[in-house]
């Protein structure tokens, strides 16, 4: 008799969890259709919890000159999650004593400028505390993203081997430049290529078969194609040439190959739990390990905090973001091929509606309605709608208001732009760079 109650318990609760999780699976697909429908996500979408797939779909066009859909396989520029990668060969490297954490740079790299070489430490470059800067702003940067004629040693002695911006170990900055070193450090150290230690350490290991760094000459099956939106339509974006952003940045995968990966952590299969833990190991300074972000996650039904980890990517037409709860083996995995997707703010909403959190809505962003607003009912409407927000909510940031401001000349609005850039002047009389954006709007 006992064990038939048992018996009827377990079938009992296997149901409820069905019908939970398919509840769940409905509000989730739900979601990203309605972001999806406010032009706001274009792409694939992955969950997981307790380590199963619970949820797997695209949303929009791979292609959109072919009127190719996407699919789960399809194969995005993941941008900065790269560096979780190469923070993982560093570890592997760590734990074959191959390389020590809190040794010099100079000792793996001999060729780089010494007097800052002898200072930064390679625990230092995994969690962006070695003061170097970002590489963006330097002369000549941006003539090199499009065609980049140096060899990775050339380019980390042009743009990667700058003056510090603060002692080594003192302070947080994010630094491309010290994961592009940790990438030559890994060539040093192994005599191989980063992109052929990558394959070899992680992805045949984890059968990541469709994954690897981004050769845009090649030829790649089911490669998705990347676009920039602006307020009335779609193009292409700026050309990077995918060597620069080398170690920091340059990999392709799809969302079931980075499921791969999430498995491949939780279960220690290429990396010992020790070291594994020093990948979510973070600093005074921030909650940055090596090539993850971590916090807390309010687990709402029991009100314990658990420990998520997580990272961004963005490079022009991708966006891409990966978030674990590991307590849980909770996955959120989002990739998207029209760039400025909300990405933080879609996985808080997905991992709100695993969790049974309340959560809001999805809208329109600002710049959007803002538009359709100045389409529909003209630029003085436009901007008395705007004073009154701008009076009970938080409105443009200043950069935003300039991106905002050209977006509208670009859709032929140039009085819109021109009226908004003006309102902002007048509130913000010592703003030199919307002044100088006004100025350059009104010679067009």
């Amino acid at each position: 008799m006992m064990r038939i109650k048992i018996l009827f318990l377990l079938i009992f609760f296997t149901s409820f969890l069905s019908v939970a999780n398919e509840n769940k699976v409905s509000k989730i697909d739900k979601l990203l259709t309605r972001y999806h429908q406010l032009e706001q996500f274009n792409g694939v979408a992955l969950i997981s919890y307790k380590g199963k797939v619970l949820f797997k779909k695209s949303y929009g066009k791979a292609n959109f000159e072919w009127d190719i859909n996407h699919t789960i396989e399809g194969k995005f520029k993941i941008a900065s999650i790269t560096k979780q990668f190469t923070a993982m060969l560093i570890l592997q490297l760590v734990e074959q004593k191959k390389l020590k954490l809190d040794e010099k740079l100079i000792e793996y790299y001999p060729s780089y400028r010494a007097d800052t070489g002898s200072k930064i430490t390679i625990r230092q470059l995994l969690n962006h505390t070695s003061g170097l800067g970002n590489f963006f702003h330097l002369d000549g940067y941006k003539t090199v993203e499009a065609r980049n004629p140096y060899t990775l040693d050339e380019f980390i002695s042009k743009f990667c081997s700058e003056d510090l911006n603060f002692e080594p170990g003192t302070q947080f900055r994010y630094s491309n430049a010290g994961y592009t070193i940790l990438g030559k450090v890994i060539e040093h150290v192994t005599g191989k290529p980063y992109s052929e230690v990558l394959t070899q350490q992680i992805l045949k290991p984890l059968n990541m078969n469709n994954s690897g760094f981004n050769q845009q000459h090649s030829i790649l099956n089911n490669r998705v194609t990347g676009y920039k939106r602006l307020l009335n339509r779609l193009e292409h974006p700026s050309f990077i040439d995918m060597s620069v952003p080398f170690s920091a940045g340059s990999m392709y995968s799809t969302a079931i190959d980075l499921y791969r990966w999430d498995r491949g952590l939780a279960e220690y299969k290429i990396l010992s739990k020790p070291f594994t833990e020093v990948l979510y190991q973070v600093t005074e300074h921030r909650n940055y390990a090596a090539g993850w972000l971590v916090d807390n996650y309010p687990e709402a039904r029991f009100g314990k905090a658990l420990t998520r980890v997580h990272h961004g990517g963005m490079i022009p037409g991708f966006n891409a973001n990966i978030s674990r709860v590991l307590e849980d083996d909770t996955l959120v995995v989002l990739l998207d091929n029209t760039g400025g997707a909300p990405m933080t703010a879609i996985t808080e909403k997905v991992l709100s509606i695993i969790y049974d959190k309340d959560y809001e809505e999805p809208e329109l962003r600002l710049s959007q309605q803002l538009y359709k607003m100045i389409i529909e009912q003209g630029t003085s409407i436009s901007i008395a709608w705007y004073k009154t927000f701008i009076a009970q909510h938080e409105g443009f940031s200043e950069r935003q208001l300039i991106r905002f401001a050209y977006e509208l000349v670009d859709a032929n609005e140039q009085q819109a732009a021109t009226a908004f850039l003006t309102l902002h002047a007048e509130l913000n009389p010592k703003s030199i760079r919307a002044q100088k954006a006004l100025n350059e709007i009104k010679q067009i």
